[in-house]
Order: C-alpha cells, then sequence, then structure tokens
C-alpha cells in the first residue's frame, strides 16, 4: 500500500475486506470503539463511520459506532486528548463515554506497572460500557506494526507457538480491523483526512519494554539485519499460524475423546488419552481440560501444566493437585481424573 495517491481508498477497502472476510461486524450490531485520539484509533474511527453506508449499501451490514476514551491521568496532554475525541465525536454524532483514572496511583498500590494496569483498567471500563449500553463488540487500533511488537515481545519473553502468531482479527469481543495495516500508512491517512490526532510524546521514551522494542530494536534489526524484517515477521506470523491452528484442532479431537462427563461442577476425563499422544499434545490437552473446566487460562503458568502431567504419569488413586480457589485435579482411578 505505496501510492499516496489512493491511500485512503486502499485502507478504507482493506478494513471493509477484513470486516466482511473475518466476519468482525454483523448486521445490527452496536460497535463501541476505544479512542485514545491518536492516529491509529482517529483512523479506525474514521474509517469506520465512512464505511457504514458502504457495508449497508454493499454487504447489507448495519452497525451504529459509540466512543470509549480513557485518561490516564499520566500526561498533562490528557484533557486536551478528551476534548479531541469528545468535540470529534459530537461532529459525527456519536456517543461518547469517558473515564478518568489516576493510574500512577492505582499500580503503586497494586505493585504493577502503569502499562499493566493502564490496560486493567480500559479494558474493565470499555466491558462496562459494554454491558450497561448493549454493545456488542469492542474494536480497537491495533496495527500490523503492534503486531509485530506483540510477537518480538513474546519471543522476548519465551513464548511458545500461539505467542509466536501475534494478533488476531477477533479475540473474544474484541474485533482489530487495521491489524494488517501498517503505521505508516495510517500515518499518511490522518494526514490526507485532515485528522489532526493527538500524538502521546510518551511512545517515544523508552520507558516501557513496548516502547523500546518500537524504537530501539526494531529499528537496529532493520537497519543492522534486514531493513524488511518487519514483512518477514509477519510472514513467518502466518506460516506458523497454520501450524498453531491444526495443532488447536487436533487437540480438540484428542481431548474431546478423553471426555466422560462433562457438567457445571466438574469435567470427567481419561487421561491416558490425552498421555499416549506426542509431548506437544500432552501440553495442549492439559490446557484444553483446564481451559474447558474454567472458561479461561487467565493465571496458568508452563509449571501448573507440568505438575499436572506428572500427577497422570504417576496415576496414583486420591492424589491431587490444587491451585489456590482456581481448580483442583484429582485421580479418581487408573487413568481417570476429575477437575472440579
Amino acid at each position: 500500500m505505496n501510492s499516496e495517491k489512493n491511500i485512503v481508498e486502499n485502507i478504507l477497502e482493506l478494513v471493509k475486506l477484513n470486516i466482511v472476510e473475518n466476519n468482525l461486524i454483523e448486521n445490527g450490531e452496536k460497535i463501541l470503539v476505544a479512542v485514545s485520539g491518536g492516529p491509529d484509533s482517529m483512523c479506525l474511527l474514521n474509517s469506520l463511520y465512512l464505511l457504514k453506508n458502504v457495508l449497508k449499501n454493499e454487504n447489507s451490514i448495519e452497525y451504529d459506532l459509540a466512543v470509549a476514551h480513557v485518561n490516564h491521568m499520566i500526561r498533562e496532554e490528557s484533557k486536551f486528548e478528551k476534548i479531541y475525541v469528545e468535540e470529534y465525536c459530537k461532529k459525527i454524532n456519536i456517543p461518547f463515554f469517558y473515564l478518568e483514572e489516576n493510574i500512577p496511583f492505582i499500580s503503586k498500590k497494586k505493585k504493577i506497572s502503569e502499562e499493566s494496569c493502564g490496560r486493567e483498567v480500559r479494558y474493565n471500563f470499555f466491558n462496562k460500557v459494554l454491558l450497561e449500553n448493549k454493545f456488542t463488540k469492542i474494536a480497537t487500533a491495533h496495527n500490523l506494526n503492534d503486531d509485530v511488537e506483540t510477537i518480538l515481545l513474546n519471543l522476548i519473553r519465551g513464548s511458545g507457538l500461539k505467542g509466536l502468531t501475534g494478533m488476531d482479527f477477533k479475540f473474544k469481543n474484541i474485533i482489530r480491523p487495521l491489524v494488517n495495516i501498517a503505521k505508516s500508512d495510517i500515518m499518511e491517512y490522518n494526514i490526507l483526512q485532515n485528522l489532526n490526532p493527538c500524538i502521546d510524546k510518551t511512545n517515544f521514551e523508552n520507558k516501557y519494554v513496548r516502547n523500546k522494542i518500537r524504537n530501539l530494536l526494531i529499528p537496529t534489526l532493520q537497519n543492522e539485519y534486514n531493513e524488511n524484517i518487519i514483512n518477514n515477521i509477519i510472514r513467518m506470523k502466518h506460516i506458523l499460524k497454520k501450524d498453531e491452528d491444526f495443532l488447536k484442532k487436533y487437540t480438540e479431537i484428542v481431548v474431546k475423546n478423553s471426555i466422560i462427563d462433562n457438567n457445571i461442577n466438574r469435567v470427567k476425563f481419561d487421561f491416558s488419552k490425552i498421555l499416549n499422544e506426542h509431548e506437544s499434545i500432552k501440553y495442549r490437552g492439559v490446557r484444553k481440560i483446564i481451559e474447558i473446566k474454567l472458561g479461561n487460562l487467565d493465571g496458568i503458568e508452563n509449571i501448573h501444566v507440568m505438575d499436572i502431567l506428572k500427577l497422570f504419569e504417576n496415576n496414583i488413586k486420591g492424589k491431587k493437585y490444587i491451585i489456590g480457589n482456581k481448580f483442583t485435579v484429582e485421580i479418581e482411578k487408573k487413568n481417570i481424573a476429575v477437575i472440579y
């Protein structure tokens, strides 16, 4: 996407394609757009607004938009960003939801990073607005460069295959219509659309790990190793995504065949069917069993999975593995376990 003349048309066409091909928005939905006022989120909001009639006429998809904006009280400019976003919402006549939270204070109190705290506060707010106002999805402005940064961040942290596949177009109730669009194109779009977005100067400070990846690591990789590193990482992502999809589907079949009983209180299963598989599938199988019971894998670490596999391998009736108040895995009899 390198024709300046057609950059707006190209982005609008690609966003439309992303929405239709990945079923990001269905007819009659109410979409809450997370907008900071920066270039990415303004491109997202503007494109979704401009595509309303196009998608209605060409694809029979009608939807409503609203905006959620959070002031983290970290920077003095935040109050001006709030005014900017609110005024834009008035201009295009859509609802504006606002939250102001002292992230530096909350992060110190919770003893977590400002970055993690900010994300937690934002998404709690987004989901609260979503539920209270019967919105169906949250749209975020993650772009191709964010995706590459996420993959590198996961690599640095020692991620498995899933982490190296980066971001999906959809995750639970979150949609990312810009995830395959480069930051440079988004910046050009803002200029050509006269959006005059707010620029968060902290993005250029190397205070957070993600900023260091963006400002230091990627430029070094481009300049010293391979100028096409971003495209190469995205190509790797697509290759690994196919492998991940296969392994996920295969694991689901193995786990489904192992389950004896599944109700609201507990899941009973024949773990020998998981242990008979390759090491990779064993690990994934245990995680899938936990996910079936809990509905998610929040707080589940590699060590928990390895300990549960040891429990299965020892295969001693009555032995248990307990993770706090999350769940208990118990060997009921030879090869049969329950998670409750």
